[in-house]
């Protein structure tokens, strides 16, 4: 079956089962056929068995995520309806896009375009965590004009066929230019997805009511374990101020995400099958994000990094969750198998880059070195594909080739970042690069033995502990089932 018709097959069941509970006995079974077909049937991708794999078992958490919350009347018909527009048929199947851009940018640059764009617009915030990987700043920080926010997403859109968005902060619900918010950028670019990282503290009512009218929009709100561990980072009394915006959304009928913070002082709480059931189960939330702390940013500390093997711990309860309890929990490393390794410097198929609210463009979140800045850019008659072939970005592809060159072979995706699992090879292609530091932590942290070491030393216990995970997980999963 052609990939148009698979899509046209799941986009409509899918429409029935978010319906009906009836229908969803008689008709989950094919969804789920149809969805590996989509998956393992592609002749067009490069991923190995293990990667088809682990994007089949995360669409189907994602999916029986959003159910369960449906069936407990979390999320209202009305912004289903809307996310089945523009999450599943813009984003996951791409009916509604024009991919002439994609194709157009292939013809004029040898490569597709990523595939998303995580920016922060402002640097603004109301809280001030512990080790905030962004250092961000008071209700004063630096924000990017409306024009300038509104100008890279159409660029995006146009030029490289995005349709998925990623906001970061800072706290991206005090963003405000020419009286413009981060809701006023989804509704304008109605067609597209926005995952929004917040704090959750601002999220009233009427945010959320808003919200649930857009419904092309999720809050992925931060929380670091319950709320002792949570008000421990971010301050007293935030996580009774999250509890009041998880009843908003609820209210309002809006799924929400978290995102977690993996640092010494939680992971053993992390470790727990009960610390999913709570927010899956009772807390109502739809999917997890989880970043392991990395040491940069303000006030960054070797003391709040887990081990190579509590990262490794953390990997195997992650892996049970998924694909047992079927609870959406991605880890931005730990979840490489699902995209295929390391997605930064602007890869093509699943890949993306990075804008901070300075403008200056990087290639990933957790990078924070870069060549060129979007306003500089754009005052040149640039674009943003012009960022996607500096010396940092072309050296991180190439590397990222060369990693996963054999597909039948591919390199070992527990293991697939290049700044926090290959610190020798980041070193020697950001040296070679010439890379600005995003700030002044980040300079020191470049220029320290000391921070040096302990990144080899931590990359060099994760490779002999992860070594045989990834050799069990090719046994597994080195052929198709049938």
């Amino acid at each position: 079956m052609k990939t148009a018709q698979i899509n046209k097959q799941i986009s409509g069941l899918l429409g029935s089962l978010v319906k009906s509970k009836i229908s969803r006995n008689l008709l989950e079974g094919q969804l789920e056929k149809y969805m590996k077909q989509k998956i393992f049937d592609d002749e067009e991708s490069h991923a190995s068995e293990i990667v088809r794999h682990y994007q089949f078992f995360a669409l189907w958490a994602m999916y029986k995520s959003f159910i369960r919350n449906i069936d407990k009347g979390n999320i209202s018909s009305k912004v289903t309806k809307r996310i089945l527009e523009s999450f599943l048929n813009s984003v996951l199947l791409r009916k509604n896009t024009d991919n002439m851009s994609k194709q157009i940018f292939q013809n004029k640059y040898g490569m597709l375009p990523p595939t998303f764009l995580t920016i922060s617009p402002t640097k603004k915030c109301n809280l001030r965590c512990i080790g905030c990987y962004a250092a961000s700043s008071s209700e004063t920080g630096t924000t990017l004009s409306w024009n300038l926010l509104d100008r890279i997403i159409e660029d995006a859109y146009s030029n490289m066929g995005m349709r998925f968005f990623v906001i970061s902060g800072g706290e991206p619900t005090l963003y405000k230019s020419e009286n413009k918010t981060i809701l006023d950028l989804a509704e304008k670019w109605n067609d597209c997805f926005f995952l929004m990282y917040t704090n959750g503290t601002l999220i009233n009512k009427d945010m959320a009511s808003r919200m649930a009218d857009l419904g092309n929009i999720t809050p992925a709100i931060s929380v670091e374990g319950y709320e002792a561990e949570t008000d421990e980072r971010r301050g007293k009394g935030v996580f009774q101020r999250i509890i009041k915006a998880k009843d908003n959304l609820i209210a309002s009928g809006v799924p929400f995400g978290l995102s977690v913070t993996a640092t010494k002082k939680n992971i053993n709480t992390l470790l727990t099958d009960s610390f999913y059931d709570y927010y899956f189960d009772e807390f109502g939330a739809t999917y997890m994000w989880v970043f392991q702390y990395m040491p940069i940013g303000r006030d960054f500390s070797k003391d709040l990094m887990i081990t190579p093997r509590e990262r490794l711990q953390l990997y195997k309860i992650q892996d049970k969750l998924l694909k047992e309890k079927e609870y959406f929990v991605a880890d931005f490393w730990n979840s490489a198998p699902m995209s295929n390794g390391c997605i930064s410097c602007g890869r093509s198929n699943g890949g993306y880059f990075y804008i901070n609210w300075d403008g200056n463009i990087m290639p990933c979140v957790f990078v924070p070195y870069y060549h060129d800045n979007v306003i500089t850019l754009y005052n040149s008659g640039k674009s943003l594909a012009d960022a996607m072939f500096s010396p940092l970005f072309i050296k991180g592809r190439e590397w990222q080739k060369e990693y996963n060159r054999d597909k039948n072979n591919p390199g070992n995706l527990i293991t697939p970042c290049f700044i926090r699992d290959h610190y020798q090879t980041f070193y020697e292609i950001a040296q070679q690069s010439h890379v600005l530091p995003e700030n002044e932590q980040a300079d020191e942290a470049f220029h320290s033995r000391e921070y040096h070491e302990l990144m080899l030393k931590f990359d060099k216990e994760l490779e002999e502990l992860a070594s045989p995970v990834w050799e069990e997980l090719k046994m597994r999963y080195g052929k198709i089932s049938e």
